[in-house]
């Protein structure tokens, strides 16, 4: 449908069929097959929206050429086009547009059009190509590179098609002059690749040893037969360094036990993962058991990814039935988190004791737990606690008294390991003075779709709004998706006086860019910027401590880091379980 309550909305697109050779005939327009993201402008009213192929709103990520859009001469428009970013070479590049991608306003993301489907108010789809495509160069005329008109060929499709090849192109889409705009796959569209490639479903990676950051070394893909996921594969190539780290970061959150495919296969170095994610493959040829030839990744197909529900909230009545942990004890559920298993914790914390001590000891802690199968922060009445484990009874601030637990040594940690202790989350104080702050933290929290350099960025610039305070800071990546800012305080410091000093510190980063940092932690105002999280700070608040494990895949650690490290882009996960301390950790004052 093209109107909802009288308004423009997405239209199904045209797509081509697959054939083996360029028509021929002079009833044929021929156009470069652009290699990047189908995409549709819709327009109206002074604003514009930008449509993936499944119709996704990704407006948030074409902001650019959004508003461009937005400002085009006209009451209301569709736009059939082609999101892409061109290379080095002046030819469409998938992975330079995957990239680009993380920063909506990037200069180089670029809108081919090619069909126009609305012009104010009339529906010009029953309109030969011809038309459509003159009343679109005509719009379009001023409002390049942003928005480019795709210039058409009248030679003969073999000449095209030889051209585009010998440029290293794709393809290209062959069209009839006089055919009007139908949605769907049609015959008066044609397309021929000089190179062949689709999309698969990725069904596992192989991890490259040692490697860190982390990154894929290959992809694993899977083909659908029905409803059946059979082996495609093994993608080798075609991965950048950074492309390699991103897919790897891309799949951590969907690690499996056991193999999705219908009829398993035995990959001895394979982590296998849900098949959600889809992947742009070229190939030279398939098998007769269809698997491809010399498979090499070009990049991941996000436009054909569905944006996920938001999970209705579970009633506390099923919370408690699916687990034996006693809703008291439940601060917050983390349906998700994935833990260690004690043996790992042990052996974890033997090895790495004397460094998270420095951070760790003699600090009142904030636990999450995993017990009775269920992982979450623990608040209320603690299990049987070992005598290595201190206890110490605090005022709370909602009134009553209330025990939090600390230690001083290994058999301290270790006995936190045996209350079911995964991650430990200090208290900016210690148990010599806990009604005073001795350091402040900022949590460097990124929204979606900002890139991992925006954090660094970001990180770097606090640390010199922290010198020019007369204050010295130290980085810690979190094991999750951010990085925490130390700054140890001079003695006599109250906690609230602690959280004015970390907000106002923050604050002076949100006045330079407010464009790119806030103060909000309101989900629908964080897209694209950084959260700059100072109520960690406060009588009783805490982040996730230094050499703390994290219920997550991989069971990434928070791990100091040097600021040398962070000016390199240290990711955020850098270190695991298996790979602690890779990094000299600054001291806590």
């Amino acid at each position: 449908m093209s109107k909802q309550n009288g308004e423009l909305a997405f239209i199904e697109f045209q797509s081509p069929t697959l054939v083996a050779r360029a028509p021929t005939d002079a009833e044929w327009l021929h156009e470069i097959k652009y290699d990047g993201y189908r995409t549709e402008l819709v327009i109206q009213g002074g604003q514009a929206q930008a449509f993936t192929r499944r119709g996704y709103d990704w407006s948030h990520r074409y902001k650019r050429i959004v508003q461009a859009a937005a400002n085009l001469p006209v009451k209301s428009a569709i736009l059939d086009g082609e999101a892409v970013v061109l290379g080095t070479t002046g030819l469409p590049d998938f992975q330079a547009l995957e990239r680009e991608l993380g920063n909506p306003n990037s200069p180089k993301l670029m809108f081919f059009g090619f069909d126009l489907l609305h012009l104010n108010g009339r529906d010009l789809r029953q309109q030969p190509l011809t038309e459509r495509k003159a009343a679109l160069q005509k719009l379009l005329q001023e409002t390049a590179p942003t928005l480019t008109y795709a210039e058409h060929l009248e030679v003969t499709g073999k000449d095209v098609f030889d051209h585009a090849c010998r440029m290293g192109l794709e393809g290209i889409v062959s069209k009839r002059a006089d055919a009007p705009y139908r949605s769907g796959i049609q015959t008066s569209w044609l397309k021929v690749k000089c190179i062949k490639s689709d999309t698969f479903p990725i069904v596992a990676f192989v991890e490259k040893l040692g490697a860190q950051p982390r990154r894929i070394a290959s992809l694993y893909i899977g083909r659908r037969d029905g409803d059946r996921l059979l082996y495609a594969g093994k993608a080798q190539s075609g991965y950048t360094l950074e492309a390699a780290r991103r897919v790897r970061e891309r799949l951590d959150p969907l690690i499996v036990d056991k193999s999705p495919l219908s009829d398993p296969i035995r990959k001895p170095k394979a982590t296998w993962v849900r098949p959600e994610v889809l992947v742009e493959v070229q190939f030279s040829g398939v098998t007769d058991r269809g698997i491809l030839r010399e498979a090499v990744f070009k990049g991941l197909r996000e436009d054909l990814q569905p944006i996920p529900a938001k999970p209705p909230a579970p009633s506390k009545r099923r919370l408690e039935g699916k687990h034996g942990v006693p809703q008291e004890n439940i601060l917050q559920l983390l349906p998700d988190a994935v833990s260690p298993s004690k043996e790992e914790l042990v052996g974890y914390w033997r090895r790495v004791a004397d460094r998270a001590l420095v951070h760790l000891r003699g600090r009142p802690l904030k636990l999450v737990r995993h017990a009775f199968g269920a992982t979450f922060y623990h608040k209320g009445p603690l299990p049987p606690i070992p005598a290595s484990v201190h206890q110490l009874k605090v005022q709370k601030r909602e009134g009553g008294e209330g025990v939090r637990v600390w230690v001083d040594d290994l058999d301290g940690l270790l006995g936190l390991v045996e209350m079911g202790a995964v991650e430990l989350h200090p208290w900016n104080a210690t148990i010599d003075d806990i009604e005073h702050a001795d350091q402040l933290v900022l949590d460097l929290d990124p929204g979606e779709g900002v890139p991992w350099d925006a954090v660094i960025e970001a990180a770097l610039s606090l640390r010199e709004i922290f010198e020019a305070a007369g204050l010295e800071s130290w980085p810690k990546v979190t094991g999750g998706k951010g990085i925490h800012l130390t700054v140890p305080l001079p003695p006599k410091m109250n906690h609230d006086s602690a959280r004015k000093l970390a907000r106002s510190l923050a604050q002076c980063l949100v006045d330079a860019d407010p464009e790119r940092y806030l103060l909000s932690s309101d989900p629908a105002a964080r897209a694209g910027r950084i959260f700059l999280d100072y109520l960690r700070n406060g009588r009783g608040n805490t982040a996730v401590g230094a050499f703390s494990p994290r219920a997550r895949p991989g069971f990434p650690i928070a791990h100091p880091a040097t600021w040398k490290q962070v000016e390199a882009g240290v990711r955020p996960d850098a270190f695991t379980l298996a790979r602690p301390f890779k990094a000299a950790p600054q001291r806590a004052a």
